[in-house]
């Protein structure tokens, strides 16, 4: 006998298509959506346990349970007859070269060249959105520098004009202004500016030698930029991405996504995927690195999820900072009157987490959901105010995992507590919990709940990870919460397909 179809992921997240309610204590039943990340598709030996080769690997695949509990798994399907993903990284956002979007990258300045045009264009157009009007006061530039040869320096950009617009279509004259050519990496230079518009065009003169500092010496053109940033006072814009009508080097990047948490809005359903390529320097089971993270916006229609409707935008969510690295979306909570909140404030609160030596700490953003959409309007927590600057945000709890969840308690012992629910310490055998008195704190010391036996099960490379609860599909004094089960060793998932999927316990409040 044999299985066929879907056989293991992980990544497991629920939403309720119902009605977006996602509180404990739920009076009716609903549709749940289950988003799993990595997914085993193929034929599988009952008897023997093994997967049976061919066996394919797309990086999303959705289930749906019923209002009667009934389960039914989805695949992506296509015309031919194999299967693909249901959420892919826009083609856009996935290239590398000397392209506009490392003028904003702030976060991986180090890791890219800078922008180039292509030679000897006949018109320079960088076209900035910022997704929705903002206030501009001051512009700063870091022209184009290169240690390889000074000459290189002479593609810096010289004559430029700065338009600004609200559709993107018609545009307003800002000003004209000259940039001096850099003497070292990372020169500055400022404009002031008073500007307030979606859009900002920077228009540079194609001509070599007026719109760049080519001269007799040097004739290349090629014309290039560093880095540009936009200010209100003293907050920069993050939320940012620039389109250029003219690039010398622009190649796929072949990235693919993880999907992280997400949150009900209205009649849509968001997901902040983490954007993942290939690294062959790291041990088997972990030969991959994190490069960003996007914005998914789904239509929901008629308890289904419209995937091939879907949206999505750059999310400046990832940075490293001295040693550490910053990432949101591992955990989202919607605290408002439509999600159920037992104790509404009418924000979405986004946690995230600084890892820092490989040890994870809790970090916290919030947002209004019309605002959802629009990271320069994300507010990061420092412990005491709600901060514009990511790097504020101040660790709130330790030894979390990189999914987890944080849930108000509208009942039982712990009524009107938050509960956050997480593997201690990412990948360990242990389920953990931790209270908090605010959706940001203080919580408690970390407490370890259970024991996962895969390990002991399976073979000694099997591990387990990333526990979460599940709200909507639980009371508050009997919590369903899940785990993922791996292993480091590719030829030990195919031996046994029973490895690789989700493991369900029920967290009992015995003071209730």
């Amino acid at each position: 006998m044999f299985d066929r179809g879907w056989s293991g992921g992980d990544g497991i997240f629920t939403f309720n298509l119902t009605n977006g309610r996602d509180a404990f204590n739920q009076k009716e039943p609903s549709t749940t959506l289950f988003v799993f990340g990595d997914t085993f598709v193929g034929t599988s030996d009952a008897k023997t346990k093994k997967r049976l080769q061919p066996h394919l690997m797309p990086n999303n695949s959705l289930a749906y349970m019923d209002k009667e509990g009934r389960l039914d798994f989805k695949l992506n399907w296509q015309e031919d007859g194999a299967i693909g993903n249901f959420y892919n990284i826009d083609p856009a956002y996935d290239l590398t070269g000397t392209i506009a979007y490392n003028l904003v990258n702030y976060d991986r300045k180090e890791a890219h060249p800078g922008w180039l045009s292509g030679f000897h264009p006949e018109t320079i157009e960088i076209i900035f959105d910022l997704h929705k009007p903002r206030p501009v006061s001051r512009i700063t530039f870091e022209n184009y520098f290169s240690d390889e040869l000074a000459h290189l320096n002479k593609r810096g950009i010289k004559s430029c004009q700065l338009m600004g617009s609200n559709d993107c279509l018609t545009w307003t004259k800002i000003g004209e202004y000259v940039l001096e050519k850099s003497k070292r990496k990372g020169d500055q230079q400022t404009i002031d500016v008073k500007a307030h518009h979606r859009c900002l065009k920077l228009v540079i003169d194609a001509r070599p030698g007026i719109g760049n500092h080519n001269d007799d010496e040097f004739q290349e053109g090629l014309f290039g930029l560093d880095g540009i940033a936009f200010y209100h006072d003293k907050e920069r814009y993050r939320d940012v991405f620039p389109y250029a009508n003219t690039t010398l080097l622009k190649n796929r990047a072949h990235s693919w996504i993880w999907l992280q948490d997400g949150v009900v809005i209205g009649d849509h359903l968001y997901f902040i995927p983490i954007i993942i390529n290939s690294d062959k320097t790291q041990p088997e089971g972990l030969q991959f690195k994190v490069l960003g993270a996007a914005l998914f916006k789904t239509p929901i229609k008629d308890e289904q999820v419209l995937t091939h409707e879907s949206s999505q935008k750059m999310a400046p969510l990832l940075l490293d900072h001295k040693g550490s690295n910053y990432l949101f979306g591992c955990a989202l909570m919607n605290n408002t009157k439509e999600a159920g909140a037992p104790d509404p404030d009418g924000y979405i609160y986004i946690y995230g987490y600084k890892t820092t030596m490989g040890l994870r700490e809790l970090l916290l953003a919030r947002v209004k959901p019309e605002d959802f959409e629009c990271f320069d309007d994300w507010r990061y927590y420092d412990g005491q105010h709600w901060s514009p600057e990511l790097l504020d945000a101040k660790p709130l709890l330790p030894h979390i995992s990189c999914e987890m969840s944080v849930s108000p308690l509208g009942g039982g012992s712990f009524k009107g507590k938050y509960l956050a629910v997480f593997t201690y310490d990412t990948n360990t055998p242990y389920v953990a919990y931790a209270l908090g008195d605010t959706p940001f704190g203080p919580f408690t010391d970390p407490q370890k709940i259970y024991h996962t036996p895969e390990q002991a099960v399976f073979k000694s490379t099997t591990y387990t990870y990333n526990a979460k609860a599940h709200p909507h599909l639980s009371a508050s004094d009997n919590i369903l919460v899940s785990y993922n089960t791996n292993t480091y060793n590719y030829e030990h998932n195919m031996s046994d397909h029973r490895v690789y999927r989700a493991r369900f316990i029920w967290l009992k409040d015995t003071g209730a």
